[in-house]
């Protein structure tokens, strides 16, 4: 499933296609010179028919006169160029190779495609290994292979940080910012189009490698969710984080879409469900995957979700405040012990509790702050904790480092430093982040991101994937359907099937009244929409004159559709939701869970999880909505069954499971939650058949 990225990583010889001294060299004696300035770490070959010396070292004509099989071939040459040298490589043992130009096929050009065709015969025939095209290289900082062609690229630290980024020109400046707030990395890759090597192929080497602790991607799109999912699954087993940073939320493929769970589930949400469960942190921009970056850089996870926050000010406090709600945090209560402690600390008058605002006196006392968020810090209720910190910026600032520095080493749980707003980075900043062995981040807004990060990441790394279910496969035509609803937590109003009005007044009569009545059509999907549904009808003679409308209406709306009959429901009323199963093409089975009825589309409150989903993340969906406040007592109105609604949504999730050989997609729209105790109702279900158009 995973092609080897070694010999583009780690090569031990390098060809570099295309030296030349027309414009200053360009790229070319840009890659040389970034070897040359690492002290040649492989051994480097020039080739160009039309040169036999450059840059003080002998140049060969192709690479059967080299003598030697080569790692890595780096191609910088015209588009047109590339096939012919890249297949002369592969007939003299060429292994891999960097492709920079342009001109692959990208925009529909039938040339550029048929050299990407030769390429591919290349990857898939020779087992060349391509990076690119349309690339801006790849850098090893560990081992100094500089194959970025820019000098900036020098000045990258190693450490623990491997980066992929599907955009070769962001890239750079990404790697040149995270390297000046004072991380390291161990492999950063530009990856082009990716004709051959792609974004789930670089992240497998960096999971493997044992240096590499933190990953952090631009994407795009996504060229094999398989891999993807698979590495992803692996980098969660081996607690490597994975920040991403995507673009495009496509609607690709939604076009086809039967129900609405279908016209819902968007290219960009399935991807959100798939980090949901695999615990790849989504990050809102290249500036939060920075910040966040800084405070996964740490090394520690919190056990719990009780954030903890110290600040000289409470005007600070108050945002602080307003940040972590919009996020959802939660701060932790101190103990009584903690509140003791602090109040000798902090100024006079100032409530000792969670956050704490020390007070102005302590602004600048930094011993007697440091030893406040000690204090703070340490508290069994905490389970992450961020102290504001004066950062210098001026060697002049005098800021002791050691007190800070005690705080996170006191203790075994995070300890997030940050600054109230953006500032710059200077060496005075660098030295003291240095010395105090803390990562800061910058900005209140981001530092409450990131530390919600680490807390989402620690539980999906606490909890795991959930369980696989398993089920006997049963009947899922529709005879049998209500039955196995009901079998899996999802029980229907009484009803009965009518074929003809009158017989709908009689089964309206024998379930009693009030009544709804529903038509039944293959070509009536969203019965709405061809005014198939009626509420409410309490006498006989509205249930004879409603199903007499709705055969008339479905023939004017559809003419030439087949009309089934009717279906006869008791009413039931409570709040609605949607619940939604079916097949990603891309990433497999996943679940909607929103608020429902007919303006579904239109407010677009939902949660989606890949499956399996347990009760535990049931629940977890239906807190996510906006609409979660329903679920308690509403203005004089009962609390609704949160428990029987999160059986179902568990419930739906095994079923799709058991009988996905037969099942497309199954929607339950509206799922009735009745008041607490009272369980919840299939109300209207919507079935689609493996292979039905």
């Amino acid at each position: 499933m995973f092609r080897s990225v070694e010999q583009l990583l780690r090569p031990r010889s390098i060809a570099i296609i295309g030296a030349s001294e027309t414009g200053g060299g360009g790229w070319a004696k840009q890659l040389f010179d970034n070897l040359a300035f690492a002290g040649f770490p492989a051994e480097v070959y020039l080739i160009n028919p039309r040169r036999s010396e450059l840059w003080g070292q002998k140049v060969y004509p192709d690479f059967g006169a080299i003598g030697a099989p080569i790692d890595l071939g780096v191609a910088v040459v015209p588009a047109e160029a590339t096939p012919d040298v890249l297949t002369d490589g592969v007939k003299h043992g060429l292994k891999a190779a960097l492709v920079y130009g342009a001109r692959f096929g990208e925009g529909g050009d039938p040339d550029g495609a048929r050299r990407a065709a030769v390429l591919r015969t290349l990857s898939e025939d020779a087992g060349l290994r391509i990076s690119g095209p349309n690339c801006m290289g790849a850098v090893n900082v560990r081992d100094r292979l500089l194959l970025y062609p820019a000098p900036r690229v020098r000045a990258l630290r190693p450490g623990s940080v491997g980066v992929v980024f599907q955009s070769g020109g962001t890239f750079q400046f990404w790697l040149q910012q995270l390297s000046v707030r004072g991380l390291g990395f161990s492999f950063a890759v530009s990856s082009g189009n990716e004709l051959d090597l792609d974004l789930a192929d670089y992240i497998n080497f960096l999971v493997e490698d044992e240096g590499t602790r933190l990953i952090c991607c631009m994407v795009e799109g996504i060229r094999r969710p398989d891999a993807f999912v698979a590495v992803a699954e692996k980098a969660l087993a081996r607690a490597k984080p994975i920040l991403v940073v995507k673009i495009g939320a496509s609607e690709a493929g939604q076009a086809a879409a039967k129900t609405h769970t279908g016209a819902l589930a968007g290219d960009d949400r399935v991807f959100d469900a798939v980090c949901r469960k695999y615990g790849i942190v989504r990050c809102h921009s290249l500036d939060d995957m920075i910040e966040t970056a800084l405070a996964f850089a740490q090394g520690r996870l919190p056990r719990g979700n009780r954030i903890g926050m110290a600040i000289p000010s409470g005007g600070a406090k108050g945002l602080f405040m307003d940040y972590v709600a919009e996020e959802g945090g939660v701060f932790g209560t101190l103990t009584p012990q903690t509140v003791a402690a602090l109040r000798p600390i902090i100024d006079p008058g100032v409530p000792a509790e969670n956050p704490l605002d020390v007070g102005a006196g302590l602004a600048v006392a930094f011993e007697k702050y440091a030893q406040a968020c000690g204090v703070m810090a340490a508290d069994p209720n905490i389970d992450v904790f961020a102290m504001h910190v004066l950062v210098p910026t001026e060697a002049e600032d005098r800021v002791p480092t050691e007190p800070f520095a005690h705080v996170a080493q006191a203790v075994d749980k995070p300890v997030i430093g940050f600054t109230r707003l953006q500032q710059n980075v200077t060496a005075a900043s660098r030295a003291f982040q240095d010395a105090t062995g803390l990562y800061f981040l910058q900005s209140m807004p981001a530092t409450v991101r990131a530390i919600r990060a680490l807390i989402g990441y620690a539980a999906t790394l606490r909890r795991g994937a959930p369980p696989a279910s398993s089920a006997d496969p049963a009947d899922v035509s529709a005879a049998g359907l209500s039955d196995l609803l009901t079998r899996y937590h999802l029980p229907s109003p009484k009803s009965a099937f009518a074929t003809t009005p009158d017989e709908a007044t009689k089964h309206a009569t024998e379930i009693g009244f009030p009544v709804a009545v529903k038509i039944v059509s293959a070509q009536a999907s969203h019965k709405t929409e061809v005014g198939g549904v009626a509420l409410n009808l309490a006498s006989a003679e509205a249930v004879g004159a409603a199903a007499t409308t709705m055969a008339e209406e479905l023939a004017r709306h559809v003419p030439g559709a087949k009309l089934d009959g009717f279906l006869v429901q008791e009413m039931v009323a409570g709040l609605e939701l949607i619940v939604g199963v079916r097949e990603d093409p891309q990433y497999g089975p996943l679940m909607l869970v929103g608020t429902g009825g007919v303006l579904v589309e239109a407010l677009g409150d939902i949660a989606m999880r890949l499956l399996p989903v347990d009760e535990a993340e049931a629940r977890s969906m239906l807190m996510e909505l906006k609409a979660r406040a329903l679920f308690g007592a509403f203005r004089g109105r009962a609390p609704r069954d949160v428990d029987a609604a999160a059986r179902a949504i568990a419930g739906l999730s095994r079923l799709f499971l058991a009988h996905r050989t037969a099942l497309a997609e199954l929607e339950v729209n509206p799922l009735i939650v009745l008041g607490e105790g009272e369980g919840v109702r299939a109300v209207d279900v919507r079935v689609v058949r493996r292979g039905e158009t």
